[in-house]
């Protein structure tokens, strides 16, 4: 279970995160949702221990995430990040090569499977230059699968891509849920947040307003109801 306690930012006297606190339970997929601005990505740049946070705490089945071994805190950046002079398997084995997880040969192994299930396979020795969008984040994605990552993330896995694949992002995600793994995906495409997401986290201005499961979120939108946060309302009548 990954615990975040009171997790918060500030720079120049700034408040970018205030006390964020949430669980997300082993096998869950959570969306992190809102406006623009709103500190989605920062949170999950500390959650990938890119960025430090002023205070407060982040655990993973009790332990700090900080302590966790190298590549167990997977993420797929949203420019996808891949090395354009490396071929797509090398790009695949580069991290597990360098923190010594196995012998190339068997690296190569994995990734010729990963590349197999994600239908790239005839792609291992192409640079990511000659692959489409969509081809290029499933090797993000294989890539982060590599470490076999107790925690995956994924940073706006929709926005440099065609809006017809919303739902070929959706069931990727889906098929990576697995019970010992806990799956964050910071999104502005409310299609995809329905679709994958068991409990949405909807932030605004830096601060966690809801903490709630998917149909609660969507399903409850009457001006009248006290189930969700007043911003969170206008947040979705927005959308319609």
């Amino acid at each position: 279970m990954l615990n975040v306690n009171a997790l918060s930012i500030i720079i120049n006297e700034k408040s970018i995160l205030s006390d964020i606190s949430f669980e997300a339970k082993d096998g869950q997929i959570m969306a992190i949702i809102g406006p623009s601005g709103a500190g989605k990505t920062s949170l999950l740049r500390c959650l990938a221990l890119l960025d430090t946070p002023t205070r407060g705490e982040m655990t993973f089945g009790g332990a700090p995430l900080s302590t966790m071994q190298a590549g167990k805190v997977g993420i797929v950046f949203q420019g996808f990040h891949l090395f354009p002079h490396l071929t797509v398997r090398d790009n695949l084995i580069l991290a597990p090569l360098c923190h010594k997880k196995d012998i190339k040969s068997a690296l190569y192994e994995k990734a010729h499977t990963l590349l197999t299930q994600f239908g790239l396979h005839d792609h291992g020795y192409s640079y990511p230059h000659s692959l489409s969008g969509g081809q290029k984040q499933r090797v993000a994605i294989a890539r982060a699968l590599m470490m076999d990552p107790p925690i995956l993330m994924f940073d706006e896995p929709t926005s440099a891509l065609d809006p017809e694949l919303v739902n070929d992002v959706a069931a990727i995600i889906q098929s990576l849920r697995q019970p010992n793994r806990v799956i964050l995906v910071v999104t502005h495409e409310i299609r995809l947040a329905r679709q994958v997401a068991d409990q949405i986290l909807f932030l605004d201005n830096g601060c966690l307003l809801d903490n709630v499961r998917k149909d609660v979120f969507f399903d409850t939108t009457s001006e009248d109801n006290n189930t969700l946060s007043p911003r969170a309302l206008t947040f979705l009548s927005n959308l319609t």
